[in-house]
């Protein structure tokens, strides 16, 4: 898979990426909003990770852009904050498939990279059946 990664804290962008890419997928990754958007315009993303508050911003409408560019792509909305605690984010934005909280277990973000793969297989496979 081909996933785009947005998280501004370098280290914990490093670690993403290298635990992401030694599960096998293809990670771009970005530390602004606005370089994701210019990936999501020219490039084919199979799985959006993002953090939800990407410097002073939240990166909620990006994620709604997302929905629009990228309408078969999951995402995967990672938030350090008490924000969305019952996770009302999902029903407010219906492109979000997954909040998660930090600190995250990176066997976690294993997981739902893994999971997030396996449901894009079997959409995959059902349009060619």
């Amino acid at each position: 898979m081909r996933i785009l990664l947005l998280e501004d804290d370098e280290p914990t962008r490093e670690l993403y990426k290298e635990c992401i890419t030694d599960a096998g997928h293809e990670v771009i990754a970005c530390d602004t909003i606005e370089r994701a958007i210019t990936v999501l315009r020219t490039t084919h993303i199979d799985l959006l990770v993002i953090d939800l508050l990407i410097g002073n911003s939240n990166s909620l409408g990006f994620a709604q852009f997302a929905g629009y560019a990228a309408p078969d792509a999951e995402i995967i909305l990672i938030t350090g904050t008490g924000s969305y605690a019952k996770g009302e984010v999902l029903a407010e934005y219906p492109c979000i498939n997954w909040i998660l909280r930090k600190p995250l277990p990176i066997g976690d973000l294993e997981a739902f990279v893994d999971y997030a793969g396996q449901r894009r297989s079997k959409r995959c496979l059902a349009q060619v059946t």
